[in-house]
């Protein structure tokens, strides 16, 4: 009688994910994750996503321990729409993590930040380039090995000299400046929509006019 222990190696593995594809693109919003610091300056990446949650009513259909997650067919292709989990200065493992999941590239990879080298209302998408004194983006560029995969900067303005740079981004936009900051994470739908459809090069012509 044959033990079926004795097959080990003779029988093939199926995979688990036999219907697996590989994203196009994997779009990460960067921020903190307590309720304490959600209208805050430092989670507009969050409110990014939170745009194309709400618009096409997805169900986050992979809760990690980095990152929540999902992926389906969205603009004609696969992808992926994640928010880090993890404190804005450890947003490097959600991305890593990210990457490792879905099998892909850095350069599949979109990161979605805070910039307080722009003013509110305005955005720009970017192929590459260091984290600019950005700590979110630090931790992502050491964790995967890279600065080369593009990002999405939404401005929050600078502080005035009377505040620091930690209690500005850790505090809540004024009336005016959520308003200007709402009106241009609309554009974020159209962004990622022309960046699957058209590329970034393309994308990045219109969508950094402001």
């Amino acid at each position: 009688m044959i033990n079926p222990s004795d097959l080990t190696g003779f029988i093939p593995r199926l995979s688990k994910r036999r219907n697996f594809k590989i994203p196009k693109l994997i779009v990460l919003g960067i921020g903190n994750p307590e309720t304490d610091y959600h209208s805050t300056r430092h989670n507009v990446g969050l409110w990014a996503i939170k745009t194309i949650i709400d618009k096409y009513q997805l169900d986050m259909n992979s809760n990690k321990r980095a990152y929540d997650s999902w992926v389906g067919k969205l603009y004609g292709e696969t992808i992926v729409i994640g928010k880090s989990k993890t404190y804005m200065n450890d947003s490097g493992l959600a991305a890593r993590a990210l990457l490792k999941d879905y099998k892909a590239s850095p350069n599949c990879l979109l990161v979605v930040y805070d910039d307080m080298d722009i003013a509110p209302g305005n955005i720009r998408l970017k192929k590459q380039g260091g984290p600019g004194g950005h700590n979110g983006m630090k931790s992502v560029c050491e964790r995967i090995g890279t600065n080369d995969f593009p990002r999405l900067r939404i401005g929050i303005g600078r502080p005035s000299k009377h505040q620091d740079t930690v209690s500005y981004v850790l505090s809540s936009p004024s009336l005016t400046e959520s308003q200007s900051i709402a009106s241009i994470l609309e554009k974020t739908d159209d962004i990622l929509n022309s960046f699957i459809s058209h590329g970034i090069d393309a994308t990045m012509e219109w969508a950094n006019r402001s």
